[in-house]
């Protein structure tokens, strides 16, 4: 059933972030033509740049937003009632809310990585994409195998923190629905209270630990980086977890 509710999901927000995506292609396309070709300059290069760019950061606004209008629309309002008919327990409907959310932010990088290539192939070359490419495998191929290790847990590590962040948002969401009044204010306030509160947790653990060079990754060998967004995660998503149980009230 977890995979039905993701497929589910996915397919609500892929009526809206696919033609967004296809959009921000086509216009990067158009964008990097004009200037390959020197049409860069006039009022027509301008509005193309300016499109560009609402369509370049408007694909990162717009998948947030409707990722969070996933969870509030689906679980939170009337549609909730439907989704808690199913025979579906809470922790499902969350954890399918998550991986939506985490299959979007991938499908959001990839998007915008296209969008690098495109530029790089029809400003420049092929062969200038080639060689970037063979730059990167030749890095890969020359650094130390502990620095490599160090990297794919740099990778690991931010990719927990997404997994927590979203969960922090999707309980804020939660809490808010508790009150009549002000909820988006009690939102903001409990998101930026937490916030604060696990910047002291992870400054007081990891005190002295910055990330300035290559030698310097590898102090993520430290536990802390990931066991805090494992547990601070595993809170949110309890809060979340109990308000929707327990206290959800859809009237």
């Amino acid at each position: 059933m977890l995979g039905k509710l993701i497929k589910y999901d996915f397919k609500a927000m892929s009526r809206t972030m696919l033609p967004i995506y296809a959009v921000l292609l086509a216009l990067t396309l158009i964008f990097s033509a004009a200037v390959r070709l020197h049409f860069d300059e006039g009022f027509v290069f301008v509005i193309f740049a300016i499109l560009f760019m609402v369509a370049l950061f408007g694909s990162i606004f717009a998948s947030i937003v409707f990722t969070v209008s996933r969870f509030s629309n689906g679980l939170l309002k009337n549609e909730g009632y439907l989704s808690f008919a199913l025979p579906v327990s809470t922790a499902t409907h969350i954890a399918a809310k998550v991986i939506n959310a985490m299959i979007w932010a991938f499908l959001e990088g990839l998007a915008l990585f296209v969008c690098f290539i495109i530029m790089g192939a029809v400003m420049g070359s092929i062969e200038d994409v080639r060689l970037f490419f063979g730059e990167i495998f030749h890095f890969f191929g020359v650094v130390e195998k502990d620095v490599l290790l160090a990297m794919l847990r740099y990778i690991l590590i931010i990719t927990l923190e997404m997994i927590a962040g979203i969960c922090l948002i999707y309980a804020a969401l939660a809490i808010a629905h508790l009150f009549e009044r002000h909820q988006k204010m009690i939102m903001v306030l409990f998101f930026v209270v937490v916030s604060i509160l696990r910047s002291y947790v992870l400054r007081y653990s990891a005190s002295n630990i910055s990330i300035s060079s290559y030698e310097d990754l590898r102090i993520l060998s430290s536990p802390v980086w990931i066991v805090t967004p494992i547990v601070f995660g595993a809170i949110y998503s309890l809060i979340t977890w109990y308000i929707l149980d327990r206290r959800l009230n859809l009237e």
